[in-house]
């Protein structure tokens, strides 16, 4: 955040949006509301500070940082598992931007409607995300969009994953929960890595764990739903997803902090 000129004030005032959020949603009295009191005295937040956080809300939740996914995660994403843009094997098949029945301009109206086209495939192709293998006609690199810098979409997607990583952690150490855990493992390696080690498992894992990823996305886009329909009177609400990455632990400094600012009084 530091590198971006993401500073402690800002950290600040969405921190207490989520404290706000927290207390409003998670400790409802029996008349599904809460009061103002009961958030200021949950938050330690002054009347006027919970004011100004639900006008920030507001001003968040109008702006395209709240949104859906942006239009370039939902297009590759539906190139990758919309019926009628993958093969027999389920691979996404190459497309002609605007030639024939099957072509981008119809997948990218299908999945980010609004959005021009021309402005989708020439971000994918900034970001790598696609290449051109004959005359205008396109093959996709990659199932996922990933922005390099810190924009709102990837400051979105970076909240989203720790988010979702924190709420299944909630669940599964929660003694009140009333279903079954949820699925959670981690793999630690058994002793350091060499750089050359290290480069060789992330090459391994990129190969090995995009085949079990997109398994998982094909079962669950195709194979489920054949497998259980939705039945009468059923209301779909539950959204879940998966997440899988590798981790590097920090090294550790056996330096005191105030050791390390060098103008620091005695």
């Amino acid at each position: 955040m530091l590198r971006e000129g993401f500073t402690y004030s800002h950290f600040a005032r969405i921190a207490q949006m989520a404290f706000v959020d927290s207390a409003v949603k998670d400790f409802k009295s029996g008349t599904g509301t809460t009061s103002l009191e009961s958030v200021c005295g949950l938050t330690g937040m002054t009347a006027s500070q919970v004011q100004e956080v639900l006008s920030d809300q507001d001003r968040y939740e109008a702006s395209e940082i709240s949104g859906l996914p942006n239009p370039f995660a939902r297009v590759l994403h539906g190139w990758h598992n919309d019926r009628d843009y993958v093969g027999p094997y389920r691979f996404p098949i190459d497309l002609p931007f605007d030639e024939g029945q099957r072509n981008f301009t119809a997948l990218a109206a299908r999945h980010a409607p609004g959005v021009s086209p021309h402005v989708i495939l020439r971000e994918l192709i900034r970001v790598g995300a696609v290449a051109e293998v004959g005359t205008n006609v396109w093959k996709p690199l990659k199932d996922q969009y990933i922005e390099a810098n810190l924009t709102p979409e990837n400051l979105k997607r970076m909240t989203t994953l720790v988010e979702a990583l924190l709420t299944t952690l909630d669940h599964n150490t929660n003694k009140a929960r009333t279903d079954s855990v949820l699925f959670e493992r981690t793999l630690f390696v058994d002793k350091p890595l060499t750089k050359a080690q290290f480069d060789e498992f992330n090459s391994y894992l990129k190969v090995v764990g995009l085949q079990f990823l997109q398994r998982v996305d094909s079962f669950q886009s195709l194979d489920l739903h054949e497998k259980i329909n939705v039945k009468e009177g059923d209301k779909p609400s539950i959204n879940a997803g998966l997440q899988c990455f590798l981790f590097v632990e920090p090294a550790p400094s056996e330096a005191r902090l105030q050791d390390q600012i060098s103008s620091l009084p005695p």
